[in-house]
């Protein structure tokens, strides 16, 4: 390309950029210039000329429609989390009136499969009961080291866990029912000391990803961890 056709391009571009920023700056320009507006033409996507303000209105049919499919996805989104914490607050009422820590643990495992879709519910305790009519319960390890190692990114955790879980994770929450896991969500009970584990896990293996939102799950783990807390003996 020649020095003079370099120069007159950039030019232009100049020129052009000037317009567009008139035009930025001057939005009623076509309103003052009805006969320039009918004058001009855009290219349409299909190759066909439309006028300035045929194509303004297509622009803004797709602008409207873009806006009303996010005012729905908006409003399933706000019917959905208030649907969650209404069945948040059920099972919190339900929990407190528990009469036995056995009984909490049914009422969870319960709640959530059936208000919350959980496939599968685990609770584990890294410490011992208080009563002496918990000790056969399944969910206390006790304060093994080992296994608290097994866990070590979700107790120094701040949030839930949520995602694919580690082969020996499973093992120890789901036993038998380990295979069957695609996803799942672990919350650390306790808030001072972490004392244990709430875990969800789903057959599907998109139900529970590293991206979703942690809000509703991260109450759930501190009713959990209010109720159990209390049941448990102190070092």
């Amino acid at each position: 390309m020649s020095m003079r056709k370099l120069q007159g391009s950039e030019a232009g571009s100049r020129v052009e950029q000037q317009v567009a920023d008139y035009l930025r700056a001057n939005p009623d320009f076509f309103v003052r210039h009805p006969d320039l507006a009918s004058q001009l033409e855009i290219p349409h996507a299909c190759g066909d000329a439309v006028s300035l303000i045929e194509y303004q209105i297509t622009v803004l049919k797709t602008q409207i429609q873009q806006l009303r499919r996010k005012l729905k996805e908006l409003i399933t989104n706000a019917r959905d989390n208030e649907d969650l914490n209404n069945r948040l607050q059920r099972l919190t009422l339900a929990l407190i009136d528990c009469r036995s820590l056995e009984q909490a643990f049914a009422t969870l495992n319960e709640a959530l499969g059936e208000s919350f879709q959980a496939d599968h519910v685990a609770i584990r305790l890294f410490a011992a009961p208080r009563s002496p009519e918990d000790q056969g319960l399944g969910e206390f390890l006790g304060d093994d080291e080992a296994v608290r190692a097994v866990f070590r990114n979700v107790l120094q955790a701040d949030n839930p866990v949520c995602g694919r879980l580690k082969r020996e994770q499973l093992n120890i929450l789901f036993g038998e029912q380990a295979e069957r896991i695609g996803s799942g969500v672990l919350m650390p009970l306790g808030v001072a000391e972490r004392f244990g584990l709430l875990a969800i896990g789903s057959q599907d293996k998109a139900r529970f990803h590293p991206g979703m939102g942690t809000a509703l799950l991260r109450q759930l783990g501190e009713v959990a961890a209010h109720v159990i807390q209390p049941h448990l003996a102190t070092s």
